[in-house]
């Protein structure tokens, strides 16, 4: 996820406020991440604004969790406003953010800082990169960019802007690493297009697309290849429609064709149909998951139809991804993907890009960020090779920048909120902690009535939940515990059986060590204590 902080004379601009997705190391019921803002708690009232390069959720995903934080204007090019209206509509705040739209190419001062939009290619519409000029220094900050000659929606880079740029001066770069480890250009959209042209037109059956939502120009190239090929569309997914939607309100996809609802599939012949679907980093909930097991509500996918992943799998979801494929094997589906064909081409820019930007811009000093921390050592390497100096952050690192280049002079909280329910809470909050050790263990709750001289006024009451019994009669595994616990209580002294919190610490290691030694797991044990 991406939150950039610019300060100057007192001046906070926030550069992108975006989320990241719960993997398989996030508590359980975590899907979606925030960055812990709370460092700007107290500059709050100096926040000036927040600028939003582009409409990916790393980027504006967290712009309505967040806002209510940091309550300054927000300015960002029309599709990426339209985007961010949607989600702060669905948030309720339509009414509160100020949202203000400003046009690709277009210069703006805010404060203390003189801004330039500056259009790259990306793979959703109007990716800018910023000019920052504050206080004699000036930083072009890339945003998530490449250099896409053949774009297929939207403009193409400004590359005499760039070239402009270089002339006039740019001392710091804060850019993009998420290819520096990869040689070479990342391909063209144009490229992609006729990969996905060859594997669709040559599938006898119902072919299934899955692809990142926000991708605009795979869209357009898809609905080019159901017209070439005889298809019609229909789309699966929220998301994909609601980018779809967007798209299309923003004078993007204008010879997109018209969808074929769902309920007139079985009027279709198999061959007729192209399906997009949401899902191509195995979502669970998203609808080529649902397609692969069988529990689409208003498809099913049969025998010798083809899915086509046109997309790269995002580190991390390798296991859902090959759990997915696994599933459409079963059902005799073919899958198609990136390792089979070329149908995806990257966002971001490999390493001879990046030497083509820093070419024409010349900076003094590249900043990496925006990778893991392969990438941006990959990035600081290529610079150090290039002749330009670089300074490596982290998060939460505060640099000052001057005519020495970038130093490190402070670092401020940082970290991760997830989202439960409505609330965002620190991942490393003891609930969520509680959340992970009963998914490991499972739970046993255990209920001790006491009289007034701490003896049993009745039996233990035990419950188990989520906790296998394996070979052990659940009856019987019951049963022992409730000996067990009647021998554990009659062993405490006194002292501790007056005193709830000793007594309760008691029993919950004892019964825990008793059930792993007879199950192998070690629930988390929930002790209520009842005195008569």
């Amino acid at each position: 996820m991406n939150f950039n902080v610019y300060c100057c004379d007192g001046q906070y601009l926030i550069i992108d406020v975006g989320i990241t997705f719960g993997d398989d190391s996030t508590p359980p019921g975590i899907d979606v991440i925030c960055p812990d803002i709370s460092a700007l708690r107290s500059v709050r009232d100096q926040i000036i604004g927040i600028v939003i390069t582009h409409a990916h959720e790393d980027h504006v995903g967290a712009l309505h969790y967040l806002w209510n934080k940091l309550k300054a204007p927000v300015y960002c090019t029309p599709f990426t406003a339209s985007v961010a209206r949607r989600k702060i509509g669905e948030a309720g705040l339509l009414d509160q953010v100020p949202l203000h739209e400003v046009l690709p190419g277009s210069r703006l001062e805010l404060g203390c800082f003189k801004l330039e939009w500056v259009t790259l290619t990306h793979s959703i519409p109007e990716p800018n990169a910023l000019v920052i000029q504050a206080a004699g220094r000036t930083v072009f900050h890339t945003g998530d960019w490449k250099l896409d000659p053949h774009p297929i929606e939207g403009e193409h880079y400004d590359d005499r802007r760039l070239m402009a740029l270089g002339e006039s001066g740019i001392e710091f770069v804060v850019g993009d690493s998420t290819n520096a480890t990869i040689e070479g250009w990342s391909g063209s959209e144009a490229e992609c297009r006729k990969a996905l042209l060859e594997v669709i037109s040559g599938q006898p059956n119902r072919v299934a697309v899955t692809c990142f939502s926000s991708n605009t120009a795979r869209l357009a190239s898809l609905g080019e290849i159901a017209r070439e090929t005889g298809r019609r569309i229909t789309v699966l997914g929220r998301s994909l429609f609601n980018y779809l939607q967007t798209a299309k309100a923003n004078g993007y996809l204008k010879t997109f064709p018209d969808l074929v609802p769902t309920e007139d599939l079985d009027y279709l012949p198999r061959s007729e149909q192209l399906i997009l679907a949401t899902g191509s980093q195995g979502e669970p909930r998203a609808a080529m998951a649902r397609l692969a097991k069988g529990e689409h509500q208003d498809l099913y996918l049969e025998p010798d139809d083809t899915v086509v992943f046109s997309s790269k799998v995002i580190p991390g979801n390798e296991k859902k991804l090959y759990r997915l494929y696994d599933l459409l094997s079963r059902k005799k589906v073919n899958v198609v993907t990136e390792q089979d064909a070329p149908i995806h081409v990257s966002g971001h820019p490999c390493r001879d890009e990046l030497r083509w930007m820093y070419r024409a811009l010349r900076p003094a000093c590249v900043i990496p960020v925006h990778g893991e921390e392969r990438h941006m050592a990959a990035h600081a390497d290529l610079v150090t090779d290039m002749g330009l100096g670089s300074a490596r952050v982290v998060n939460g690192d505060v640099s000052h920048l001057s005519d020495s280049g970038a130093t490190l002079i402070a670092t401020v909280q940082t970290g991760r909120l997830g989202l439960s329910g409505s609330s965002l809470v620190p991942l490393n909050d003891r609930a969520l902690s509680e959340r992970s050790a009963l998914a490991d263990g499972g739970l046993v709750t255990l209920t001790v009535v006491l009289d007034k001289k701490a003896r049993l006024a009745t039996e233990p009451q035990v419950q188990f939940v989520g906790v296998p019994s394996g070979d052990i009669d659940p009856e019987t595994l019951t049963g022992d515990l409730k000996y067990a616990i009647e021998d554990i209580l009659a062993e405490q002294n006194s002292r501790t059986l007056q005193a709830d919190d000793a007594l309760r610490n008691a029993l919950q290691r004892e019964v825990g060590s008793l059930v792993r030694q007879w199950l192998g797991v070690k629930p988390k044990q929930l002790v209520n204590i009842i005195r008569l």
